[in-house]
Order: structure tokens, then C-alpha cells, then sequence
């Protein structure tokens, strides 16, 4: 019909439930402005069909073609080797064949229509640490063993990784970096990362990288030097805007939704299509037992002097959780 929406596909795992819950999101919703704000979409998370038997945690997500991929995870605390597609369009399931090898929380990425895997495996020799997913002939390869014998072939944890110019980035538990080629099937060792265990959820957008920080930061740095730096603007004054505007809060609440909101930091950190920042969080609403999930899009631009700043595009209460909801995990 040549109209489009874009939509968020979340996936939430509440404990005691013993499987994920996966909704929609329509994009947009409330921004600074007061008009704005009392004309928003509906921007509350929609439920679609879960799949009963997904692993309740660790496994990995990628988004190729129209489809969404959940690969691995754990099963009564045991890494498993299934892999599920959810197609976007009908919303339903089916099972891909399984991969060579169980893992749990491991590196997934897609270069040139293929999904890269990497870690997350007990059995930890070369052979079979990553292996590479086909989507047209359905079948599953080992990777090329790297010459470098400083690049680790034996590391089952890759804390993060990422796709950027062809290139897959990537950093193990020892903060060290490398990068695969996939269309010269040959690795590269990069620069240590500047800053251990206090960033999480890497997003490349353009050509640099992004990640949450602690206490509700998000920072950006070069692929290649993994110099991390702040991202200027996002003081959580301007989550508080937002705040009092959605819940109707009076002044002298705002200092304590803003050290709830740093103490927490953010759940989930992604971007989508028009090159934003999409982040998650969780909020209890002072004096209140309401606890919310809550969503912003932010957009980010390079000013004078090299900064990047953000500036929230939007942000809004997405759902209501439960008291069993303190461990959500999005």
C-alpha cells in the first residue's frame, strides 16, 4: 500500500514467569513540549504470541530481514543450541536448525545477510567458539581459527560486540579487543577497552560506538581506539521533565524520582532505523507503590569542539509492572 510503521519488538523476561513475554511498541510518544505531550501516540506496549518453550534467559537476539532470531541461552541452568524465528509480519514461529554447538548469552551479529556467533560455548577449543549461520541454505559453518596468537581462541565470554563497516568489533572478558572480517575470513586484534566492566549494550551508529555507562550515562567512542567518553546533555534533569509532565508530580518529588531514576541506570540500550538511541528503564514512582517501564528515543549530534550531545526525542511510561517486576529484564 506504500505506507510503513516502525515498531519496537521488546522482549521481557519477569520473574517467577517461566517464559518471556514478547510485545510491540509504536514509535513516538510525549516530547518536552506541553502541547506535544497532551497529543501523543499510543505508545503503550502491545502483546503478540510468545513462543512457550523460548529459553527464559541468556539467549541472544538479531533482527534480519524481516525476522527475529533467539539464539541459545540456558534451560534449567544448561546452555542450549536452538535457535528461534519470530517473522514480524504474521507473528508467529518456527524453529531454525539448531546450531553446532549449546551456548548461553553468546556474541550474535549479521554481515552481509549471514549471523555471526561467537562465544557463549563450555566446549571453548578454536573450533568450536563461532560458527556462522546461513539463512539460504539453512546450514551452520565453523569460522577460520585466528593466526594471532594474542587473540583469544579459547574465550567462551564476549562481553560485547558489534557490526560496523563489514567489520565485527568485539571485546572478551579481559577487556581486550578484536575484530573478524567475514568477507576475508581473517581476525584483527584491536586496543584494549579504556574502561573495565562499566558499559554494557554497544550500538554503532554511523561510525561510532555507543553503550550505557553507569549510573544512567551513555557513552560514545572510535571503534578503533575504545576511548570512552560521555554523551553531554542527558543530565537526568531532563528525565525528571518528563516525569512530572506523564505522572503529574509535584516539584518536591523530583529529586527523589532522580536518584532513583541514577541509581538504576538503564536496562537496555539499541538503535533503530533513523540512526537514534533507543533506551529502557525501570521507575518506581515516589510515594506510590507504582513501578513502570519506561522507553526514550534520543537523537545525537556532533557539535563544535568533537562532544556528542543527545537530545531526548521523546520518553514516556511504556507499561505497568508488578511487584514481582524489580528483576525485569528487557
Amino acid at each position: 500500500m506504500g505506507c510503513t510503521e516502525e515498531y519496537y519488538y521488546v522482549c521481557l523476561s519477569i520473574p517467577p514467569a517461566p517464559t518471556p513475554r514478547w510485545l510491540i511498541l509504536r514509535r513516538g510518544g510525549p516530547t518536552l513540549d506541553d502541547a506535544a505531550v497532551n497529543k501523543s501516540v499510543n505508545h503503550r506496549l502491545r502483546p503478540i504470541p510468545s513462543h512457550p518453550y523460548q529459553p527464559p534467559e541468556s539467549s541472544s537476539f538479531v533482527k534480519l530481514n524481516l525476522g527475529i532470531y533467539v539464539i541459545g541461552g540456558l534451560i534449567d541452568g544448561n546452555p542450549t543450541s536452538s535457535v528461534l524465528l519470530l517473522d514480524c509480519l504474521s507473528h508467529t514461529w518456527s524453529r531454525i536448525r539448531s546450531m553446532r554447538v549449546a551456548r548461553a548469552s553468546p556474541a550474535v551479529n549479521v554481515v552481509d545477510g549471514k549471523i555471526y556467533v561467537f562465544g557463549g560455548c563450555e566446549e571453548v577449543d578454536s573450533s568450536n567458539w563461532a560458527e556462522v549461520f546461513d539463512p539460504k541454505t539453512k546450514t551452520w559453518d565453523t569460522l577460520p581459527v585466528p593466526e594471532d596468537p594474542e587473540i583469544p581462541k579459547n574465550t567462551s565470554v564476549i562481553d560485547k560486540s558489534v557490526v560496523m563497516e563489514g567489520k565485527v568489533y568485539a571485546v572478551d572478558e579481559k577487556d581486550q579487543s578484536f575484530y573478524f572480517l567475514p568477507r576475508e575470513g581473517i581476525w584483527r586484534r584491536g586496543n584494549p577497552d579504556s574502561k573495565r566492566g562499566t558499559r554494557k549494550d554497544w550500538c554503532a551508529i554511523g561510525k561510532l560506538l555507543h553503550c550505557c555507562g553507569t549510573r544512567g550515562k551513555i557513552l560514545w567512542c572510535e571503534a578503533d581506539e575504545l576511548d570512552w567518553k560521555e554523551v553531554k546533555g542527558l543530565d537526568v534533569v531532563q528525565w525528571c521533565v518528563f516525569a512530572l509532565k506523564a505522572n503529574n508530580c509535584a516539584m518536591d518529588e523530583t529529586l527523589a524520582w532522580k536518584l532513583h531514576m541514577t541509581e538504576d541506570g538503564f536496562s537496555r540500550l539499541s538503535s533503530n532505523s533513523r540512526g537514534n538511541i533507543v533506551v529502557f528503564w525501570r521507575v518506581h514512582i515516589p510515594r506510590t507503590e507504582r513501578l513502570e517501564l519506561w522507553c526514550a528515543e534520543i537523537s545525537l549530534e556532533r557539535r563544535e569542539g568533537g562532544d556528542i550531545w543527545g537530545i531526548i526525542e521523546w520518553a514516556d511510561a511504556v507499561s505497568k509492572l508488578n511487584r514481582f517486576s524489580y528483576n525485569v529484564k528487557v
